[in-house]
């Protein structure tokens, strides 16, 4: 026995020169493994979660050095700032070249009407972390879930839009899919923020693609005829009613012209009446003379009288030269008048 314990005691005493060689050498493995898995770095715009047995403890967002629990705790890195991008419909291949995701790209086009019909839609998705821990462990694909999101969300938008609509106003349906892949998400507790949703491409199937422009050029046809018909109303209209103003103010103008000349020629009557009322001869006189002023006035007359005076010829002598112009000879009376 005392043997046995020699020789263990003199084996000692043989590897303590062993032992104080390698101990610091195992000191600095320690601390390096300790280094390694124990010391972590935040960098700007991440954020580090800290797990401890599947438990999260925290979450470092500022940026330095940290420590955590070696072989206990572990570290899951978090981009707060990448944009992540995801194609539907689509899938690049190169920076120049890409390939068509059939099966993505059909989609039902006013399903709500009897005019139903299919496009061809490609279209991203940008998003961004929002909330670490929700983006780590409430979703098991991110991805995989906002695609499956963005499907049911396009085919709910685009069955209530008009074809038209699908092909020309991409921003409106863009605005229309994002809230709802944002408030399914939100709903998941996914811990993502959709920037944004981006329509690329919407076209038709080939076959409906030449009907579509069919009836693009008919409506065109018919527009401009439109246009057209609606220049010349613009021109005709205002012209005829502009002459139809016209014709009715001169209406009115010759019509308090006419009452004007009335109303003088009556008053005109009144007092002629009045005066002959009040002495006849004299007024017969008076309008004997003034018919026989206008009457000498506005014709060449000679007056002839009979040997005793008591019957007057009148020639006219306009209505003599008139007829021997005409090869008729004037008889003698002329115009006669007592």
């Amino acid at each position: 026995m005392d043997n046995r314990n020699n020789e263990a005691q003199e084996a000692v005493r043989r590897a303590m020169p062993l032992v104080r060689r390698f101990l610091p050498i195992a000191l600095v493995v320690v601390l390096v493994i300790i280094g390694l898995t124990g010391i972590y770095k935040v960098d700007s715009g991440q954020a580090i979660v800290i797990t401890r047995f599947g438990h999260v403890i925290r979450v470092e967002e500022q940026a330095g050095i940290n420590f955590k629990i070696p072989l206990i705790e572990s570290a899951h890195t978090v981009s707060l700032e990448q944009r992540y991008k995801i194609e539907y419909g689509f899938r690049t291949v190169s920076d120049s070249s890409y390939s068509d995701v059939e099966e993505e790209q059909t989609v039902i086009v006013e399903a709500v009407g009897n005019n139903s019909s299919l496009v061809l839609t490609e279209l991203t998705v940008e998003y961004q972390v929002e909330n670490p821990v929700d983006y780590l462990f409430s979703v098991e694909d991110p991805e995989r879930a906002i695609r499956l999101i963005l499907e049911d969300a396009l085919r709910n938008v685009m069955q209530s839009v008009t074809l038209d609509e699908a092909l020309t106003d991409k921003a409106t349906i863009d605005s229309l899919i994002r809230p709802e892949i944002q408030s399914k998400l939100n709903a998941y507790e996914s811990g993502i923020r959709i920037i944004e949703v981006k329509t690329q491409n919407t076209s038709l199937l080939p076959a409906v693609d030449t009907a579509y422009r069919e009836i693009e050029r008919a409506n065109q046809h018919r527009n401009s005829r439109i246009e057209e018909a609606q220049k010349y109303s613009n021109t005709v209209v205002p012209q005829a009613e502009a002459d139809a103003f016209q014709l009715v103010e001169e209406s009115k103008g010759y019509k308090a012209s006419i009452l004007a000349d009335a109303r003088a020629e009556v008053a005109q009557f009144k007092a002629l009446l009045t005066e002959y009322q009040r002495n006849p001869e004299l007024v017969m006189e008076k309008m004997y003379t003034e018919s026989m002023r206008l009457f000498l006035e506005n014709n060449r007359i000679v007056i002839a009288t009979t040997g005793d005076g008591s019957f007057y010829k009148f020639y006219n002598i306009n209505d003599t030269q008139d007829a021997a112009k005409a090869g008729t000879a004037v008889g003698e009376g002329g115009v006669t008048g007592g």
